[in-house]
């Protein structure tokens, strides 16, 4: 079954190797955790405790840990904080609410005084 072109043999088969490993590369880099947290903007050892504690993305190839440009996009994503209003903000909306409903307030009472004036 096994035909001379299903095994290629000596240069053959190293030229194979070699343009199969460049596809790779082009298709995707792998960083060590060093680069990597360099790309995402941390420190190693905070990237290598969420790779094997905290579930952060990433690849084992044997012994090493190795993080494509794709996982460090999703660590980043996964470590996003959502802005929080700040207290001048909030302070801000506090006192248009409380205008609101003291603007609401008074023009319900403003249509039974117009009544009372009209009754006498």
């Amino acid at each position: 079954m096994s035909s001379p072109e299903a095994t290629p043999t000596g240069a053959n088969h190293e030229a194979i190797v070699e343009a199969a490993i460049k596809a790779l590369e082009r298709d995707e880099v792998m960083l060590d955790p060093k680069d990597a947290a360099r790309v995402i903007g941390c420190g190693e050892r905070w990237l290598r405790d969420g790779a094997n504690h905290s579930g952060f993305p990433h690849h084992r190839l044997g012994r090493f840990l190795k993080f494509s440009l794709q996982d460090c996009r999703e660590i980043r994503a996964m470590n996003r904080e959502k802005a929080k209003p700040s207290e001048l903000a909030k302070a801000r909306r506090a006192r248009t609410a409380a205008a609101r409903k003291q603007k609401s307030s008074e023009s319900a009472i403003k249509p039974a005084d117009s009544e009372l004036a009209l009754v006498s």
